[in-house]
């Protein structure tokens, strides 16, 4: 690896993270309640790989900053609550392009726009669209009190072939929740785990990482624990300005098991929760002296297990 070690980032992490399950009184003092340093973050683009018999997925995320004075032109305005704002000048913005192509159906597109405050994993809002099953775009504005939602769809087939901006079924809605109540101090993004975990290794926290994180229409608490270490073929490109070279070797890569439960809501069903596509059995693998993602593992509904191989990784330009 060309970029530096952090063996005590990894041995904080691991501090925070080997604790057993948490009780409400330990919940309540670690939910979403730390700090990030975004200068720990070595990567700025990640590229992975998933294929099996039945579906091949391809998922691209990329990290950029953005000044926080430019998120009014990008933010939708909600009509409750009270918008959260990035408490630095400087927010962040996650992009994700998934691609999922079933052996026997139609290709699926799947692109999300997240932007949120790089120094505690906060969402401020989020930019959902899908092409080619269910197409929906929908926009998020998060605040202190619940989720707005503006939801656009095609009314028919015929709109559907049409561009989102010629939909026509609209609607608007706001999913209430009380963070008070349900014991968390700000609320994150499923997406934005794998950013929270490349930087958590300096959380200031007492116990284990859990975390509030909202998904379509809800709340779900998640957790994150080690699961030790497991042997890894690894094999992606890394590119650094204008250098690149291909990384394969093994690794001992750490797990980290994800787990959710759905939060009280004004839902009659709670609804799945789903990490980069993944609902259940879901697994990171992290290069422990990098903070690297190498893997996301988990089960796909309707296609079964899979795994997302890293195979490209941009490095941030101070890297050594």
């Amino acid at each position: 690896m060309s970029f530096k070690k952090n063996n005590l980032a990894v041995f904080s992490l691991m501090i925070l993270l080997c604790f057993g399950s948490l009780d409400d009184a330990a919940r309540a003092q670690s939910g979403n309640n730390f700090k990030l340093d975004p200068a720990r973050i070595f990567w700025t683009d990640l590229s992975f790989r998933a294929k099996n018999f039945w579906v091949e997925v391809s998922t691209d995320v990329q990290l950029r900053s953005l000044s926080a004075s430019k998120l009014a032109n990008v933010l939708p305005v909600s009509p409750r609550g009270n918008p959260i704002k990035p408490l630095a000048t400087e927010a962040a913005e996650m992009t994700i392009h998934t691609t999922i192509e079933p052996k026997f159906r139609s290709a699926v597109s799947i692109d999300n726009r997240i932007w949120f405050d790089p120094t505690n994993g906060s969402a401020l809002g989020r930019i959902r669209l899908r092409r080619g099953e269910d197409d929906f775009k929908k926009i998020y504005r998060f605040t202190r009190q619940g989720v707005f939602r503006h939801r656009i769809e095609p009314k028919n087939k015929k709109e559907a072939s049409l561009e989102p901006e010629n939909w026509t079924d609209i609607k608007d809605f706001f999913y209430p929740y009380e963070l008070a109540a349900q014991k968390c101090t700000s609320v994150t993004e499923p997406s934005l785990l794998i950013y929270i975990i490349s930087t958590a290794a300096i959380a200031q926290l007492d116990n284990q990482l859990w975390l509030c994180a909202f998904g379509k229409r809800q709340l779900h608490g998640v957790q994150l624990r080690p699961q030790g270490f497991e042997r890894l073929e690894v094999s992606y490109l890394e590119k650094k300005s204008n250098r690149s070279r291909q990384q394969k070797r093994q690794i001992q890569a750490l797990k980290i098991a994800l787990t959710s439960n759905p939060m009280e809501s004004v839902l009659n069903d709670a609804e799945n929760f789903s990490f980069f596509g993944f609902h259940t059995d879901i697994a990171l693998y992290i290069d422990p002296t990098y903070g690297l993602p190498l893997r996301v593992s988990g089960s796909i509904p309707a296609f079964g297990k899979a795994h997302l191989e890293l195979r490209e990784v941009n490095l941030r330009m101070h890297t050594d």
